[in-house]
């Protein structure tokens, strides 16, 4: 005659272990749930290194232009800017002379008083290219009579994200 005790706990292995493995399976998705918000968090990062890259790439060529294609007589490239950049590297330039009150605020040997705006797209992936926007401005320091202030304000995108970058220089009249 068998134990009525051990009829009783028969399948209760069978019980036990459905509960241990329900419990590893949540411990398991729960897991992998942070790690996949993890990851999305690393590769947002990684869109946001890329769009301040491109808004940095926009103020560096910006001062290079400024101080590396000067025109013939003149003292700085910047007012020459869209003139010196191809057509596929600064889409939509266009330039405003702040000086009224003469004919041409810009000039090759006075570029003080002069605003530019242009926008650059590079990068070889077509379907998620790296752009940027550049607004820069030379405008005479009202405080100090032959200084001016240089402003550069560069916005950089890349697919959804976005940084800007803001550069103020003031240059003192006897300094180069």
């Amino acid at each position: 005659m068998k134990n009525k005790s051990t009829y009783h706990q028969r399948g209760i292995s069978l019980v036990v272990s459905f509960l241990i493995m329900t419990i590893i399976l949540a411990v398991v998705l729960s897991i992998s749930t942070f790690l996949f918000s993890e990851i999305n968090i690393i590769r947002n990062i990684s869109d946001t290194v890329s769009a301040f890259n491109s808004s940095e790439t926009g103020i560096e060529k910006t001062f290079y232009i400024d101080k590396k294609q000067i025109p013939p007589g003149g003292t700085r490239g910047f007012c020459s800017l869209c003139d010196s950049c191809s057509s596929s590297e600064c889409v939509s330039c266009t330039t405003t002379d702040l000086d009224t009150t003469i004919a041409n605020g810009c000039s090759a040997t006075s570029c003080t008083n002069f605003l530019i705006t242009y926008t650059s797209t590079f990068d070889a992936d077509t379907a998620n290219p790296k752009t940027y926007s550049v607004y820069a401005i030379v405008v005479p320091d009202t405080s100090s009579p032959g200084d001016y202030i240089f402003t550069i304000k560069s916005k950089g995108f890349y697919k959804q994200t976005s940084r800007a970058i803001e550069i103020n220089s003031q240059k003192s009249a006897g300094a180069p």
